[in-house]
């Protein structure tokens, strides 16, 4: 797949080392004719580091595009600080988290596990918390059109327009159309628990997706007690 001005974007986040669930969305994502993949981080996890190769392996084969997650250092720390030299299946991993950038950006677009910032901070602290303080802040400090991350496993938007931030339920399979004027950072929610998101450059629309394969359920309760209430669910 082509960085390139791609007209529609499949995003993934946070499959903490679940294949299964991760190769289900990219699926997905290839059959509405995503024509650029991105993950937005904690592809592995440092309590699963059995499931690095597989999970990278299924990365590079799709041509997903990755920025680092906090569980994607923790496990790049662990394997250069082994005792034993990596054997070549170590190496590549190795390589491979090394290279993952914190942030990528495309246009007035930032594809980031939390924070849009390449600092060490920006993968640990979530813009969501329950409230728009961190989203209020984060638009003041920046100037992207659009925020993609994870970290957080609900999904979530924070729209800013008219001068107002507001934090908003997603509905699931309803594409929405985004404002042309209006600034968002879309919590894209984890593919663990079923989610995953195509953004429509060409039509300006983003649509929140299902999967079946996820660990968790029970996520739309979530959002219905998100749209009315503080409950988020935690980072990891």
């Amino acid at each position: 797949m082509k960085e390139l001005e791609p007209k529609r974007i499949g995003i993934i986040a946070d499959s903490h080392g679940n294949r299964e669930a991760t190769a289900e969305a990219i699926r997905l994502l290839k059959g509405r004719g995503a024509d650029l993949l991105v993950h937005l981080g904690d592809f592995c996890d440092s309590l699963r580091r059995d499931r690095t190769a597989a999970m990278i392996d299924l990365l590079r084969e799709n041509g997903v595009l990755v920025v680092k997650g906090n569980n994607d250092f923790l496990v790049e720390k662990m394997l250069a600080d082994e005792r034993r030299p990596p054997d070549v299946e170590g190496v590549k991993m190795l390589a491979f988290l090394r290279d993952a950038p914190v942030v990528r950006a495309q246009g007035d677009i930032r594809f980031a596990h939390s924070l849009p910032f390449d600092t060490l901070r920006a993968f640990y602290e979530p813009i969501d918390t329950g409230n728009t303080r961190r989203a209020e802040a984060l638009f003041n400090e920046t100037d992207f059109r659009i925020l993609f991350c994870g970290h957080s496993h609900l999904p979530i938007l924070f729209r800013k327009s008219g001068g107002r931030v507001t934090r908003e339920a997603i509905p699931a399979e309803r594409p929405m159309t985004l404002e042309r004027t209006g600034r968002y950072i879309f919590v894209v929610g984890a593919v663990t628990g079923g989610e995953c998101a195509l953004y429509d450059k060409e039509a300006g629309t983003y649509e929140r997706l299902r999967i079946g394969k996820g660990d968790n359920r029970g996520m739309d309760q979530l959002l219905v007690q998100s749209s009315s209430g503080p409950a988020h669910r935690p980072a990891h």
